[in-house]
């Protein structure tokens, strides 16, 4: 940022500005989260519709850039693609919702 004028009588005083985008730590819950809904999906494979579909689409949403926009929003269509393929499995649909509200809490 360039010299300011930021009150009467200040010469040559800066300003600055610290991006602190995406904390690691929350990026890592997701990461766990999508661990999990991973695990769920194996365990109840018989019961989750189009399963490698559904493998297919954790895959994609584990690949997006969840520091922007888009990355967020391909991920969360995606997952509620799957939940509603998981829709007869209730531990897996509520797995997938909470990942769901991590993901939209990064915004």
């Amino acid at each position: 940022m360039q010299n300011v004028q930021n009150q009467p009588g200040a010469f040559h005083s800066t300003q600055s500005q610290v991006n602190s985008g995406l904390g690691q730590e929350e990026l890592r819950g997701v990461a766990e989260l999508l661990v999990r809904v991973r695990q769920g999906m194996e365990r109840e494979r018989d019961h989750v519709d189009d399963y490698e579909v559904c493998v297919g689409f954790l895959d994609t949403v584990a690949e997006q850039q969840l520091e922007n926009p888009e990355g967020r929003a391909v991920a969360k269509g995606l997952l509620t693609k799957i939940q509603q393929k998981c829709g007869g499995v209730p531990g897996l649909v509520s797995l997938i919702a909470s990942t769901l509200s991590a993901v939209s809490a990064l915004a």
